[in-house]
């Protein structure tokens, strides 16, 4: 004992404030631990129970699925529940069966909480006999050497932190070798009443050992030390025994044991971290980021029986203890055991009436029930009776609280703004740091209940920031939704643009073309007008000439002239070019005769048809007029067009005989092929021509005098016949009718004729 511990005990009577000049860590309290009660007693032997309650949900994480059904008979360390997804992900441990029996039912129970909320339960009928599966995780005894096969073992057996929260073992495992430098051992066990951690110790302390080894070898750890209470001495002794033991069988790493002291709460991480190794961990931090593990020794202990022996967790030390209780003690409890059939064995002095307490005086939870079962955290069953309350006071503002704080935090400031609702101030004063020890609370002179305001103002926390969070990702995908839709607008803005593009630079790629073949036309049209003029320079050979010949020939005989040949594109180019204009003078004034010729004609008949029309000189009406004025409009255009073309008129026989034009053809083109003279042949021709334009200007001045003579004696004939047919006389008011009958005749067969003359001029040009 060194003498800064002798000078702190003997101040500590008058003030017992002295003592935290022991320890490294920043207050803490002295309460009256009343460990006694429960080590004065022997382990108490296994009990099975008539009932086993096996919760599918632990104390963290999701529920697992089971995987028997009611009525099956189950044997000890069989599996009856385990994770249906990933276990990293959704912290599931396996469930085992603690003994052998029937399950009898799968049902809700009321669970070991505060809340007092039932949960879907396996309950198991034990049949007394004990029947194990040995070796249910099939191991060989062999020490993992990494941290993956260590977690792969632990998730099948089913085993979590037994100290703590219950955070599964598998999951605060780190999955990389060295991360880890030293491993802690908690033994420091300081919460008043529970003693089951010593009486571990005293027990198992080389199976403590031995799974500190496994441990430290899989994660590649330099050092493990152990950190246990000054008022555990038994448990000092057996652990440095044991220590001695495990190093003379097999040279290992270093291993220590450090004496802290007994204070509360030595037992938490932060606290009893800094106080073996002199590190501080940092505020919303894990100790594994800075190369720390801590693990409690019961927890190591399932280690141990685990890798060696295969077996699953399917019991604890629990202790049994309180003031309410005449025999305390610790037994090796099997999982899912009720609280009340332990208790009834202490002896209680008097009935228990009252809620039973899972855990210590400082941070226990009081059971809404007393028949819940024992869950893999429980590490004691307190029945404490209830005492009077002491009636809340105002906070005086004595700073206490603030003093006895262990993580250095503003308890008074915590509790004014969580009770104001100001949740915002309370986060910021890191109440997510609070380990809710209760040191607050113990030391209070008002006894204001700080522990419970605090775990109010978490949860409020809590569901703020998940709300918080909730609308941030609400905001995010709105703002994803707006930026999608601009990015659509864009893209469809963009293809747009493109297409237009595309079509634009069709539409130039059409044009360029076509205006390459319009100048390949016009280069091609001026080379043509080049060779033709380069031809017309050039002298004509016989066969050319003889071919000319037959055309010009062929043109005479049909009454084409000059100006027709210069229509189709020939050209006559002779060296009698003034012979030709003269004919061509001649042949315009005999038309210019013959227009007028015909103009006498026209009007002859003409008052013709006017006294044939209106016999009785009676003056014609609006639709009479318009007939006469038609018929005279045809005949003009008739007449024009024979002036225009007069080689072209022919008589009817002529026109009716396509056949013998082709043959007159045939038979002059033979013919001037054995004319050796084309001089003569032309002047033959212009004759010919000539001759023939006289006959037919004669041929048509008959033709027109023999038509108005039918005209007018056409409508009497008609008049006969019809009086000869029907046998009624006509009368001498329908002579006017017929008068216009016989005219529309007339221009149906000038009409005829101009049909048949075209014809016939179609069908030359194609002989031609």
């Amino acid at each position: 004992m060194s003498f800064l511990t002798t000078i702190a005990n003997k101040i500590a009577p008058i003030y017992p404030m002295a003592k935290r000049w022991l320890y490294k860590f920043h207050g803490g309290v002295f309460p009256k631990y009343n460990k006694s009660l429960s080590t004065r007693n022997p382990i108490y032997p296994p009990l099975i129970p008539n009932v086993l309650i096996l919760p599918l949900p632990q104390a963290i994480g999701e529920k697992a699925e089971p995987l028997v059904k009611v009525g099956e008979h189950v044997l000890k360390n069989q599996l009856l529940a385990q994770a249906d997804a990933d276990a990293n992900r959704k912290l599931v441990v396996p469930i085992h069966a603690p003994t052998s029996g029937t399950i009898a039912a799968i049902e809700a129970r009321t669970l070991p909480h505060a809340s007092g909320l039932q949960e879907l339960c396996l309950i198991l009928q034990p049949d007394q006999q004990d029947q194990a599966i040995d070796n249910a995780l099939k191991v060989d005894g062999t020490w993992p050497e990494e941290p993956q096969a260590l977690k792969d073992l632990l998730v099948h057996s089913g085993i979590i932190g037994m100290g703590g929260a219950g955070f599964p073992t598998y999951a605060k495992l780190p999955k990389q070798k060295g991360k880890i430098h030293t491993l802690v051992i908690n033994g420091a066990e300081c919460e008043p009443f529970i003693s089951c951690d010593d009486l571990l110790m005293q027990t198992q302390a080389k199976s403590i050992w031995h799974g500190a080894q496994i441990t430290a070898q899989a994660l590649g750890c330099q050092k493990i030390l152990c950190g246990i209470e000054t008022n555990k001495p038994k448990a000092i002794g057996l652990m440095q025994k044991a220590l001695d033991a495990v190093q003379k069988e097999a040279k290992s790493l270093p291993m220590e044991i450090h004496q802290v002291a007994t204070v509360y709460p030595m037992g938490g991480q932060k606290q009893l971290v800094f106080e073996v190794t002199g590190i501080e961990l940092e505020s919303g931090g894990h100790a594994i980021d800075q190369g720390l593990l801590m693990m409690n020794v019961a927890t190591l202990a399932a280690i141990h029986r685990a890798v060696e022996f295969g077996e699953p967790l399917t019991s604890r030390l629990v202790t049994v203890s309180g003031e309410g209780l005449q025999e305390g003690f610790n037994i090796d409890a099997l999982i899912g055991t009720p609280f009340n059939e332990l208790t009834a064995i202490a002896r209680p002095k008097s009935p228990i009436d009252y809620p039973l307490i899972m855990g210590g005086p400082m941070m226990g939870v009081r059971m809404p029930d007393n028949h819940v079962p024992v869950l893999k955290t429980t590490n004691c069953i307190l029945a404490n009776p209830p005492e009077p309350r002491e009636m809340q006071m105002p906070c005086i503002r004595c700073g206490e609280c603030m003093d006895a704080c262990p993580v250095n935090l503003l308890p008074q400031q915590m509790y004014w703004h969580a009770q104001g609702h100001e949740y915002e101030k309370v986060e910021k004063l890191n109440i997510k740091d609070c380990i809710e020890c209760g040191c607050c609370s113990y030391v209070c002179p008002s006894h204001i209940p700080l522990v419970q305001y605090y775990r109010h103002a978490k949860s409020e926390i809590k569901a703020l920031n998940a709300d918080k969070e909730a609308k941030e990702i609400a905001k995010q995908r709105h703002e994803f939704r707006l930026e999608r839709i601009e990015r659509e607008k864009a893209e469809r803005e963009a293809r747009l643009k493109a297409k237009k593009q595309a079509v634009k630079k069709q539409a130039s790629a059409a044009k360029t073309p076509s205006a390459a073949a319009s100048a390949a036309k016009a280069a091609a049209a001026k080379a043509k007008a080049a060779s033709a003029k380069g031809n017309d320079n050039k002298p004509l050979s016989a066969r050319e000439k003889a071919i000319q010949a037959a055309q010009k020939a062929a043109a005479n005989k049909q009454g084409q002239t000059d100006n027709d040949k210069k229509t189709k594109g020939q050209s006559i180019a002779t060296a009698k070019d003034k012979a030709i204009a003269a004919a061509a003078a001649k042949k315009r004034a005999q038309a210019a005769a013959a227009k007028q010729a015909n103009a006498t004609n026209n009007e002859l008949s003409t008052q013709t048809e006017k006294t044939v029309a209106e016999p009785d000189s009676q003056p014609m009406n609006a639709r009479e007029k318009a007939i006469a004025a038609a018929k005279k409009r045809a005949q003009d255009a008739a007449a024009k067009k024979a002036q225009s073309n007069p080689k072209t008129e022919t008589t009817a026989e002529q026109q009716k005989a396509p056949p013998q034009v082709e043959d007159s053809q045939t038979t002059d083109l033979s013919a001037n092929d054995q004319q050796t003279s084309p001089a003569l042949e032309k002047e033959q021709a212009r004759k010919q021509a000539v001759a023939k334009a006289r006959e037919a200007a004669a041929a048509r001045k008959k033709t027109q005098q023999a038509k108005a003579q039918e005209s007018i004696t056409e409508a009497p004939e008609n008049a006969s016949d019809n009086e000869a047919s029907t046998g009624i006389k006509a009368k001498p008011a329908d002579a006017r009718q017929k008068a216009i009958a016989a005219a529309k005749a007339a221009a149906a067969k000038r009409a005829a004729n101009k049909a048949n003359s075209a014809n016939a001029q179609k069908q030359k040009d194609s002989t031609e």
